[in-house]
C-alpha cells in the first residue's frame, strides 16, 4: 500500500473524504513539483561538470601550443649540445696534437 493511500485513509477518518482528498492531492502535487525542481537542479549541476565541445577544442589547442613549445626547447637544447660537443671535440683534438 502506498504512503499516500495510507495518509488518505488516516485523514479520511479524522477529516472526511473531501478534505482528506484535497490534502493528499496537495501533498502529491507538492511532491511532484519538488521532484521536478530537484531534477532540474541535478541536471544543471551535471551540465556544469561536463566538458563541452568548446572545452575539448580549447584543451586540444593548449596541448598543441605546449607541444610546439616543448619541441622548440628540445631543438634549442639539441643544437646547443651539438655546439658544445663540437667545441669539446675541437679542444680535445688540439690538446692531442700539442702532445
Amino acid at each position: 500500500m502506498s504512503n499516500l493511500l495510507k495518509l488518505y485513509e488516516a485523514l479520511e477518518e479524522k477529516l472526511g473524504k473531501e478534505t482528506a482528498k484535497v490534502v493528499v492531492e496537495a501533498i502529491e502535487d507538492l511532491t511532484k513539483e519538488k521532484k521536478s525542481e530537484l531534477k532540474l537542479e541535478v541536471k544543471e549541476e551535471l551540465i556544469k561538470e561536463l566538458a563541452t565541445k568548446y572545452d575539448i577544442k580549447e584543451l586540444e589547442r593548449k596541448m598543441e601550443e605546449t607541444k610546439a613549445e616543448i619541441l622548440k626547447w628540445f631543438i634549442g637544447l639539441f643544437v646547443s649540445l651539438i655546439i658544445f660537443l663540437m667545441g669539446w671535440s675541437w679542444t680535445l683534438l688540439k690538446l692531442l696534437k700539442a702532445n
